[in-house]
């Protein structure tokens, strides 16, 4: 319910029913042809022919029909569009690549930063200036070579920028932290259109906030990022029967608590569906993989996984050294727009209870995937930012495949049902980055957190022009 004029409340502002969108009205939007030809990316609204594919986000299963879609080429058709929201009486959602979709940006203008895709590397200082449509794999790759790396998480198709302002859970978060500890300035459109660049000199109250408060307070069309130096990068997976289940997750229980901040380990359970799709090796089987990544080298590595070897015939095995630009491949997830609910719980130790329980949900399978443990002891904190540090000391995330809406309406309550059941082992904060649908930032940061971010947003957004994924609540 996101166009503002009259007839309704949101956060101070009133909400119009007669501005074009297929649920207030059938009028197209006002001053279309004057916007479009001031802009040099594209603007696409449901009077458009592809329009039902080019709204999309990249979860498909999120049902939220926005009024409009910006695929902006330029930072200057974000000023536009973001002026004309202004005029028009529209709120507009952020959106750098179609990830981090949400019901909240329904009726909004989504803005789209895929087409800001320029990548800028000064290797001597460490530092990465890219564009806001520029994705993790792309990064990287252009790291290859240079001895550095960003912080990377499990997919390569999410965007650098969007991944930085909602925490950040990366591959090194163990050694080097959070992706928004990593965050050094942006270039952010306010709700007047103007841009301008700021960091912890001109603005550390607003860059505080982006450091995990998500795009609630503007539209960041680039930003620059901290890299860090790897001696020699390797990683892998190797993939298990689920029978080896109890004794690799006992395994890496141990091993977690001992090896350096320089190796990350993760364990996941793993339930193939029985769909066509599926490649037959694996259709409608269950296994248990073993995640790796060390920043030191093969050798190394290849130590630390001795005693996962050790405990059952390895059915896949991908560890190897590797580029910069290879890492994104290692938990071998799509890449491409997929249906799906992906919730997570913070644990605090890993007991034989919370072990077993892990297990006892993942072999009952239901609509779930994958349930995932991903070490995080240790983490440092990064630079100040209300999301720049984890306190958790494991992050289990669980997925489900929600191809249609009865599906995603069975893997919400399946999900509800077990964050319940993880209590006992829930501890510390859970970053934006993870948060189910029904989350918000209450879920994330206490109380004296989120009224500062609250304070800031209403100072920064006093009319409450951008629609944030995550909900203030």
């Amino acid at each position: 319910m996101a166009p503002v004029g009259a007839g309704g409340e949101a956060r101070g502002m009133t909400i119009d029913m007669t501005l074009d969108h297929p649920v207030f009205g059938a009028r197209r939007l006002p001053g279309l042809a004057e916007l479009r030809d001031d802009l040099v990316g594209e603007f696409v609204t449901p009077a458009d022919r592809d329009w039902a594919v080019r709204r999309l986000p990249w979860n498909v299963a999120v049902q939220a029909e926005p009024a409009a879609v910006l695929f902006a080429a330029t930072p200057e058709d974000v000023s536009t569009v973001v002026r004309y929201a202004a005029t028009h009486g529209y709120r507009i959602s952020p959106q750098a690549g179609g990830h981090g979709a949400t019901a909240e940006h329904a009726g909004t203008i989504v803005v789209r930063t895929t087409g800001l895709d320029d990548i800028w590397i000064d290797a001597t200082a460490r530092v990465a200036k890219i564009g806001a449509g520029v994705k993790w794999g792309a990064l990287q790759e252009e790291l290859d070579g240079t001895g550095l790396t960003g912080l990377i998480g499990s997919n390569p198709d999410v965007s650098v920028v969007g991944f930085s302002l909602q925490g950040g859970y990366s591959w090194f978060t163990r050694e080097f932290g959070t992706g928004s500890g990593a965050l050094r300035a942006v270039e952010i459109v306010d709700e007047s259109g103007r841009r301008r660049w700021i960091d912890d000199r001109t603005d550390p109250e607003l860059l505080w906030a982006l450091r995990g408060g998500g795009g609630r307070f503007g539209i960041v069309t680039a930003a620059e990022i901290d890299l860090f130096p790897v001696d020699e990068l390797a990683g892998g997976r190797l993939m298990f029967p689920i029978e080896t289940a109890p004794a690799l997750f006992s395994a890496f229980a141990e091993a977690s608590e001992a090896v350096p901040s320089h190796v990350s380990l993760w364990a996941s359970a793993l339930n193939f569906p029985d769909l066509p799709e599926i490649p037959e090796p694996v259709r409608g089987e269950s296994f248990c993989v073993i995640d790796a990544v060390t920043t030191r080298g093969l050798d190394e590595l290849s130590q630390v996984l001795e005693p996962f070897r050790a405990a059952g015939p390895v059915v896949h095995d991908t560890v190897r050294r590797r580029t910069p630009g290879e890492i994104g491949d290692i938990c071998e997830e799509p890449t491409d727009p997929t249906p799906g609910l992906v919730f997570a719980v913070p644990l605090g130790r890993l007991t034989d209870a919370a072990i077993g329980a892990i297990i006892d949900a993942a072999t009952r399978r239901g609509p779930f995937l994958q349930f995932q443990v991903r070490d995080l002891t240790g983490a440092p904190g990064g630079r100040d930012g209300v999301g720049a540090t984890t306190t958790a000391g494991y992050l289990l995330s669980v997925l489900a495949i929600t191809p249609f809406p009865e599906a995603a309406a069975a893997a919400e309550d399946a999900a509800r049902e077990l964050q319940r059941a993880f209590a006992p082992w829930t501890s510390g904060r859970l970053l934006p980055t993870f948060l189910a649908p029904w989350q918000g930032l209450a879920d994330a940061y206490a109380a004296g957190e989120r009224e500062r971010v609250a304070a800031i947003e209403a100072a920064v957004d006093p009319a409450g022009r951008f629609a944030a994924s995550v909900r203030a609540g």
